[in-house]
């Protein structure tokens, strides 16, 4: 007997928490309302077409255009004088070699020292291979050289103003077919732009 009203009792109690239960529910999380099109369109036309309040003044654009071309102009200055400072331009390599020597690794460091001292321009390393070997594999000879220069120039933290362009055996300097022309087309050249 005792059972059974034990059990009444919780059959009761159990039946009227599942209401509050439903209720408690619907007040922390209601039934999301639903929205036409139509309700939503006219609400956003209101907001999403705004008049222009912006003005072109010429006399500013002229004079921000002048202001590019007064730094193009010494960016040029600039890269004529590292020019007359015996900086190399142009690293060679050896026959299937990446390795920067000791020499090379000086002049690398001459462009890092100019990049720092002028912080607006870029530089692009092109790398180069002579004929020998697959276009692609002269491509790839190419980029991975003009990386191993980048790399020095990442130690200097200046790898995000740095481009890595290969053209492989597609530009040489020198059209003869022997070891001293293929010597000057395996290269990375260093274009300030």
């Amino acid at each position: 007997m005792l059972k059974a009203t034990s059990l009444i009792t919780a059959a009761v109690l159990l039946s009227s928490c599942s209401s509050t239960v439903e209720q408690l529910y619907e007040k922390v999380a209601p039934r999301p309302s639903v929205v036409t099109d139509q309700e939503n369109l006219a609400a956003t036309q209101e907001n999403v077409i705004a008049p222009d309040s912006s003005s072109f003044r010429p006399q500013e654009f002229a004079g921000s255009h002048s202001r590019s071309a007064v730094q193009n102009s010494a960016a040029s200055m600039a890269v004529a004088q590292l020019k007359n400072s015996n900086t190399k331009f142009v690293l060679h390599f050896s026959y299937d070699g990446i390795e920067i020597d000791e020499l090379a690794t000086q002049e690398v460091i001459k462009h890092a020292n100019f990049m720092r001292d002028n912080p607006t321009l870029n530089l692009r390393l092109e790398g180069h291979a002579d004929e020998r070997g697959t276009r692609e594999y002269n491509l790839a000879l190419g980029e991975n050289r003009a990386l191993a220069v980048k790399e020095i120039l990442g130690l200097y933290d200046l790898s995000s103003r740095v481009q890595v362009i290969s053209f492989g055996e597609e530009k040489p300097i020198a059209q003869l077919h022997d070891e001293s022309a293929w010597q000057q087309n395996r290269r990375v050249e260093f274009i300030y732009q």
